[in-house]
């Protein structure tokens, strides 16, 4: 059997004039509505379309139209101040988001701890992975 050298590319193809004819430059004029067509035509409607310069979103709105699943902290927040009521009106915003999270945590522990006596020194996610389950 012969052994072949074959070019993985034409080095002859990769020159300056080749590249950029003329002088010519790339620029945002000739690169962004091009761009807007495609995504408002492809993307789905629910992302909403591509804002325009007098009306564009804010990149956390943007974020959230992308992601819903970013609204989730908010969501906890909102049924935080539900529960609490009026005590909910004494804490900040970030301070309302820190007691959720210590609490979370607090909570997660104490479970753990309490899973680890009944379980011989185990959670319920350890055991249930040594046997395969998950």
């Amino acid at each position: 059997m012969e052994n072949l050298e074959l070019p993985l590319f034409r080095t002859d193809a990769f020159n300056n004039t080749s590249i950029l004819k003329n002088n010519a430059q790339i620029t945002e004029d000739k690169f962004i509505p091009p761009l807007a067509n495609v995504l408002n035509d492809v993307a789905p409607k629910t992302i909403g379309s591509l804002p325009t310069k007098n009306t564009s979103k804010s990149i956390y709105e943007s974020l959230n139209d992308l992601f819903p699943e970013q609204q989730r902290e908010e969501k906890t927040i909102q049924k935080a101040k539900n529960i609490l009521g009026d005590l909910a009106k004494e804490f900040t915003h970030d301070q309302l988001r820190d007691v959720i999270s210590e609490i979370q945590y607090l909570t997660d522990s104490w479970l753990d701890d309490f899973e680890r006596k009944i379980f011989k020194g185990l959670t319920l996610n350890e055991l249930l992975h040594e046997k395969g389950s998950l």
